[in-house]
């Protein structure tokens, strides 16, 4: 069974995140019963001045889940938040360490995905601009520019 350790840095986020934790234990909950993968969400908060922190903590407490943690910095930057969710990941031996953003732009089918096809290599990594991408939603052309910037 591998250890997979999900980080999602969150600088306020209180409005998108509690689906994003929802969408994602319940998708992976299936997935350790089955005995398939152990799963642990890693919450990263930098620098928050809305109520992140509590939406997470009310996710946590309404799914009783043991496997989410919550980081609370007051640096911000998203940057240093995966950071430090990979340092904490690292103290527990993960087998596979990743990280989403917060927005659930990327629903939990793909991130399994990438855990099934990783296979022996040290890293794997989503692209939405590959000509062979499916993107499942879809995105306003300023969303696409915006991105492309």
């Amino acid at each position: 069974m591998k250890k997979v350790s999900i980080i999602i840095p969150a600088y306020n986020e209180e409005k998108r995140i509690a689906k994003t934790l929802k969408d994602y234990i319940n998708f992976f909950k299936k997935f350790e019963k089955k005995r398939e993968v152990f799963f642990e969400i890693i919450v990263v908060l930098n620098a928050c001045t809305d109520n992140t922190l509590e939406v997470v903590n009310k996710v946590k407490k309404e799914l009783k889940e043991k496997n989410l943690i919550i980081l609370n910095f007051r640096q911000a930057g998203k940057g240093f938040a995966i950071i430090q969710g990979f340092k904490d990941a690292l103290k527990r031996d993960s087998d596979l360490i990743g990280f989403i953003d917060a927005d659930g732009a990327t629903p939990p089918e793909a991130f399994y995905d990438l855990i099934k096809n990783i296979g022996n290599n040290g890293g794997i990594i989503a692209n939405r601009w590959d000509k062979k991408s499916k993107i499942r939603v879809k995105q306003s052309l300023l969303r696409r520019i915006m991105s492309r910037i």
